[in-house]
C-alpha cells in the first residue's frame, strides 16, 4: 500500500534530512577544531639553503601533534636559513635552521692585519651609523701641524664605556635620543684592523691631539679607486752643509 505524502510532510522530511547533514558537518568541524590548531607553516616547498621570508610562511590549521616543538613566532624565522628541505604545509623546528657559528676575536681579523683599539676618537661621529667593515683614514692635528697617521683602517666593532650609576646627569643622558647619546658619550673607542706598520704611528697619538677620521666611499673601494687625501707637496728638503755639520732645511717651492 503506497502512502501519498502531502506537501507539508515532504517539506518536513527535507528539513529533517538537511538538519541531519548540517549536524554532521558541524560535528566534523567541531572535531577538527578539537584536534587541530592554527600554526605557521611553510607556504611552498623550500630547499635547503633558502632564506625564510614573509612569503615563505602561511598560517593554517594542522594537527596538534605536528605543532609540538615547532617555532611559532614568525619573527624568529624571518631571515633564517634552512639546512633541510621543507614540504609545503609543514612546520619548522629549531633543528631545521642553520645556526651562525660564533667566531673568535682572532678569526675576525683580516689576513695581514692586527687588531688595535683606537681611543680619543673624533667627537660627534654618528657611531650608530657605522658598520663593521667601514674603512677610513686617521688624520691628527697637533702643535706640530697636521699629519696622516694611518690609512685604510677597517672597523671591526665599537666599544662603548660601561654605564655609570644613574644620577641626575646619567638620567638626563638616558633620556636623550640614541644619536645624541652617541655624539656626546665620552670614552668611546673603536676596535679596528690595521697594518702592523701603523701600530707605532697610532700609538704615538697624544690625548691632547685632535683626531679626524676620513671615511671612504664603499663604491670607490669596490671599484679600486680609493681617493688619496694627502695634500700636494709644496716644499722640498735641502741638505745644508756647514763644515762637518749637516742639516735638512725645508724650502717652499
Amino acid at each position: 500500500m503506497k502512502v501519498k505524502l502531502t506537501g507539508s510532510a515532504t517539506g518536513a522530511m527535507l528539513l529533517f534530512t538537511a538538519s541531519g547533514m548540517l549536524a554532521s558537518v558541524l560535528g566534523i568541524r567541531q572535531i577538527d577544531k578539537m584536534s587541530t590548531v592554527s600554526a605557521w607553516t611553510v607556504s611552498s616547498h623550500l630547499e635547503s639553503g633558502q632564506v625564510i621570508t614573509q612569503r615563505s610562511l602561511k598560517k593554517v590549521r594542522i594537527d596538534q601533534d605536528d605543532v609540538s616543538g615547532t617555532i611559532q613566532n614568525p619573527r624568529q624565522l624571518m631571515g633564517k636559513t634552512l639546512k633541510v628541505n621543507k614540504q609545503a604545509g609543514s612546520a619548522i623546528y629549531p633543528s631545521d635552521l642553520k645556526v651562525k657559528e660564533k667566531r673568535s676575536l682572532s678569526q675576525a681579523i683580516p689576513s695581514g692585519r692586527v687588531l688595535y683599539t683606537l681611543e680619543h676618537v673624533q667627537k660627534g661621529m654618528p657611531y650608530g651609523q657605522m658598520s663593521d667593515g667601514d674603512r677610513f683614514d686617521v688624520v691628527v692635528r697637533s702643535r706640530n701641524g697636521v699629519r696622516t697617521v694611518a690609512r685604510d683602517i677597517q672597523l671591526i666593532g665599537i666599544n662603548y664605556p660601561a654605564a655609570k650609576k644613574a644620577d641626575d646627569n646619567g638620567l638626563k643622558n638616558m633620556l636623550l635620543p640614541k644619536k645624541s647619546q652617541d655624539a656626546n658619550q665620552p670614552g668611546v673607542s673603536l676596535i679596528v684592523a690595521i697594518r702592523p706598520s701603523d701600530v707605532h704611528a697610532l700609538t704615538s697619538i697624544r690625548a691632547s691631539d685632535t683626531i679626524a677620521m676620513i671615511f671612504h666611499s664603499a663604491h670607490d673601494i669596490a671599484q679600486g679607486t680609493q681617493l688619496n687625501i694627502d695634500p700636494k707637496q709644496r716644499f722640498r728638503n735641502v741638505e745644508m752643509v756647514a763644515g762637518i755639520r749637516r742639516s735638512n732645511v725645508r724650502v717652499n717651492q
